[in-house]
This record gives C-alpha cells, structure tokens and sequence, in this order.
C-alpha cells in the first residue's frame, strides 16, 4: 500500500477551520505567511480566509494556495508520512516540486509570479475565461467546440463527465450556453481570467524556459512525480523544467492521472493544502482508495 501527496491549485472555498487544523498539526504556518511575504514584497502576514484580497485576486490567492502546501507538506513529512509519490493539480504542480526538493520555497513562488505575468503579456487585449461543464464527454464538448468555431480548449479532465473549459471569454460563455441546451448537467464560469492549458498561451513556453533556465535552480525531485499532462513518472532536473513550461499550455487530464497512481498501488491519498477540492473530484473514481483532505489528515499521524 502506497500513499501519494497530491497539491491542489487554487483554493475554491475554504473549510473554514484550516489555520486551528495547523496549528493542532503544530505546524508553523506564520512562519510560511512570513517567507511569502519576503519573496514577494507584499503582506501576507494578515491572511484571513474571510478577506477576498487574497481569496479573489487570481494571482495572490495561487500564492496562498501554495503556502498551504508547503507547509502541509512540510509538517506531514516532518512526522514520518512520507509520499511514494506527488502530483499536482495545474498550477499545484509548484508546490509538489517543493514537497520533492527540486526547487526551494522562494524558487517556487518566483515561477509562480512569473508564470503569472509572461501568461497576462501573452494574452494582453484578450478577454479570456475559464469555465466548467458537467455532465458531458470530451467528445461532445469538443463536437460543440468544432460546430460552433470557438477559441476554447478542454483544459483538464476531472472524470468522464466533468471538464474545465478555457479560451476567450466570449467563446466560453457560447460553449456554456450551448453545453446547457445540449444536455449537460451543470455549467458554471469560474473566477479565473488566465487561460492556463489553453492553446492560448503556447507562446508562453520559450519565455518561461528561458526564466527558469536563468533564474532557478532544478534539483532531482527526492519523490517520483506523476505529470498529469502524460502521467508518466519524471524526477530529473531536465524532465521537471520541460513540465513547468508545457504546464501551462497543454491539457492536463486529473481523471487519468489518479487512475495511473491507483494502478501503482497508491491507496492513500493525502491532500495537500486547503479546503477539499481534490477530495470531492476523487469521487467521480471508483476504487478501493482514501483521500485525506487537511480536516482528516490526523487520522494517518496519531
């Protein structure tokens, strides 16, 4: 039996009680608040969940999300639960290589921004959006896709029946609207104004090579990643630098990729960071399996 750590993105709604589920794990979040602050120059020190200037601004709320898991990850690994392997989900990916110690926590933050700001440059005078559709195939989103000419890209697979959809903002919403007379379950658009995995930001990848070529420092990963764009396993300096850049651009598939940990042996699943985003897509898979979100992860220590 196995056990993977795996790194949401951003945090959707937060439980509410993640900073006193810390605080019981004796972790040290301020201190985590306080590197944040420092690599970026602005105030993370007064975090709140309550306050939407970190839940709502798309680039600080990524920040968070990754300090969450960073030292998550940190104090579980400190209490003797270690991963056999990682993954994370879109932009949890940095958090993961930090689990790893191929890149340090600083390094992490500075992909983050920059990721951030090479993807607004490439898409300025774009309106973009990014949107979810439930309850219908790849095939019948990609047949409206084709049918209706739009500028919108699957951009990741969370089961057979469940997507996030990117592109422009005036094809996302069509896609929506379409989605829904078509028959599918639910439609929603989702706060996020950066088409992350989306052919709209194939330009990204030479920019941000030459970033982290120039500016970060890439370590061997001490634990077996699992890429969700192609699930195989990587852990060289080489392959994760290739993985940070088409991250950003190409389709990533959580579905696949899960179902490629269960196929591992993997029957722990501890979710790294906060609220249970990770938990509630793990349903759609069936499988003799467990998925600790932060409210449940004393169980696996004590």
């Amino acid at each position: 039996m196995k056990t993977a750590f795996i790194f949401p993105a951003f945090i959707t709604e937060y439980l509410g009680n993640e900073l006193a589920i810390l605080e019981k794990l004796s972790a040290v979040f301020p201190e985590y608040l306080l590197r944040s602050s420092k690599a970026t120059g602005e105030n993370y020190i007064n975090f709140s969940v309550n306050d939407p200037s970190f839940t709502e601004d798309e680039l600080r709320s990524q920040i968070i999300s990754y300090t969450f898991s960073c030292c998550l990850a940190d104090t579980l690994i400190s209490k003797g639960l270690k991963p056999d392997f990682l993954a994370g989900y879109s932009m949890g990916l940095y958090a993961a290589l930090y689990a790893g110690k191929a890149i340090g926590f600083n390094e992490g933050v500075r992909l983050i921004e920059q990721a951030f700001l090479i993807s607004k440059q490439k898409i300025s005078g774009t309106d973009a959006g990014m949107g979810s559709v439930i309850g219908l195939t790849t095939g019948e989103i990609d047949e409206i896709i084709g049918k209706e000419v739009l500028e919108v890209d699957i951009a990741n697979t969370n089961s057979k029946y469940a997507h996030l959809v990117t592109g422009r903002m005036e094809d996302v919403n069509r896609l929506l609207e379409t989605a829904r007379e078509t028959g599918a379950l639910h439609v929603s658009l989702l706060p996020v104004k950066t088409p992350y995995h989306s052919r709209l930001l194939a330009e990204t990848q030479h920019e941000f090579r030459q970033f982290i070529n120039d500016k970060v420092t890439i370590r061997e990963s001490g634990y077996p990643v699992i890429s969700s764009r192609d699930q195989r396993q990587f852990t060289s300096p080489e392959e994760i630098s290739r993985e940070f850049t088409h991250n950003l651009f190409q389709k990533l598939d959580w579905h696949t990729t899960f179902k490629t940990m269960l196929l591992q042996d993997v029957q722990h699943f501890v979710e790294c960071g906060a609220g249970k985003s990770l938990y509630n897509i793990s349903r759609f898979v069936p499988g003799d399996f467990k998925v600790y979100p932060m409210h449940k992860i004393q169980t696996l220590i004590t």
